[in-house]
């Protein structure tokens, strides 16, 4: 009985590490995306007067994804351990997967015997390739840590991941559109956290000033 009490926390253990190295995996690449998302924008896109009757341009109005275009940071994101092994991931990944959706994924399209095949060949190429993380199903979500996000994310491959993610950023998916979805997302999260700092310190010095005319 001993034995398998032991044997049961050492399974939590080994899941809650699993679980923790699946998030923190998720969360590094994303602060890396978005840190190069910031610096696109401080660097690319233009500015523009919010009261003129102008609009800013529609994303469908934009220029066509700059596969090529190594100015912006995020089609340079690195996600392997080199920029020749990230392009050998990623030729390898629409060689096989021409025509796959990345914008829009739908899980069952992920678990395709063509699929089991070209994951189970990254074996010795890409680190930890069967480890689990956590891919946005959306390329213009925006990744959180919460129980609403949840619904928006799959539990993925290692490999599936970066080359999903490669496809993403060199053929420039994350352009103006969404880093004016970013710029809101993280403008929401800071009213948010000021809201919660402003309620948490309610009625902190009510009454200073009393007595004393």
């Amino acid at each position: 009985m001993k034995e398998d009490n032991m044997s049961n926390v050492i399974h939590a253990e080994i899941e809650r590490l699993g679980a923790n190295a699946t998030a923190t995996h998720a969360l590094n690449y994303w602060k890396k995306l978005s840190d190069a998302c910031r610096l696109d924008g401080l660097e690319f896109d233009p500015l523009w007067d919010t009261s003129s009757s102008e609009k800013p341009p529609e994303a469908s109005e934009l220029p066509p994804h700059p596969l090529l275009n190594s100015k912006l940071r995020t089609t340079r994101t690195l996600i392997t351990e080199t920029p020749k092994l990230d392009a050998h991931v990623y030729m390898k990944f629409r060689s096989n997967f021409p025509i796959f959706d990345i914008t829009s994924i739908s899980p069952p399209t992920l678990n395709s015997p063509l699929w089991r095949n070209v994951l189970t060949a990254t074996s010795g190429t890409i680190e930890d390739f069967n480890f689990m993380t956590l891919l946005r199903n959306d390329v213009k979500e925006m990744f959180w840590m919460t129980e609403e996000s949840s619904s928006k994310v799959g539990l993925v491959p290692r490999s599936q991941f970066v080359m999903i993610e490669l496809a993403r950023c060199k053929e420039g998916y994350y352009d103006l559109g969404f880093r004016r979805v970013l710029r809101r997302f993280e403008l929401k999260r800071a009213g948010d956290e000021l809201r919660k700092c402003v309620s948490s310190s309610g009625g902190d010095g009510d009454g200073d000033g009393d007595g004393d005319g």
